[in-house]
This record gives structure tokens, sequence and C-alpha cells, in this order.
């Protein structure tokens, strides 16, 4: 199995999409939060995708949980924007949910 096929991989991209929602919907002057936003929530497939590839369970580990420190940053941006009043509840709660599934296949996931 290539790890574009795999339930946690889809779930990023599932991510992606609707991060890309919630920048188009940013106000001016929250560049920083955008910024912080598209580098946290690209680097969980990437981070993923990159510890598939490793022969070891060890070092698989290290790219799974620094997808998963990953999805943490963008659950703590959601806190941040739902605080400032810039992001919409209904994304705040999709995105939450997507994090927080993302965060669970993270952590149980074993390629072996």
């Amino acid at each position: 199995m290539q790890f574009s096929q795999t339930k946690i991989y889809i779930k990023t991209l599932d991510l992606i999409d609707l991060s890309q929602i919630i920048l188009q919907d940013l106000p001016c002057g929250y560049g920083f939060l955008a910024d912080q936003l598209r580098r946290a929530a690209s680097s969980i497939p990437l981070n993923f995708a990159e510890g598939y590839g490793k022969r070891t369970p060890k070092e698989q580990r290290r790219f799974f949980m620094i997808a998963r420190g990953s999805t943490n940053e963008v659950a703590a941006i959601l806190d941040v924007g739902l605080r400032l009043k810039i992001i919409h509840k209904t994304h705040y709660h999709e995105g939450m949910e997507l994090c927080d599934h993302l965060a669970r296949m993270l952590t149980r996931f074993r390629r072996f």
C-alpha cells in the first residue's frame, strides 16, 4: 500500500482543503496567522509521507509524531482564530474534529 491510499493521508488532505477555506476568509492584518496555518497544515501530510517511507518503526514513529505535533499546532491556530473572532465557528468545529481524529490516527498508526 502506498501512503497516498491510507485513510490518514486522505484526512490530512481534507484538513488542507479546510485550511484553504479558512485562509480565504481571514481578514487583512492576520498574515502571520495565515502563514502559520499554511505551514502547519502542509507539514502534516509531508511528514506522514516521509515517515511512511522509512525502513524502521523507530524512524517512522519520529515522523508520525512530528505530523501529530503539526496537527496540534493547527488546532491551536484554530483556537486563536476563534478567540480573535476571525474564524467561523463551523470551520472551527470541523477543523477541531479533523485534528482530533488525525492526532489519534497518527498515534496509533503502525505500518508493521
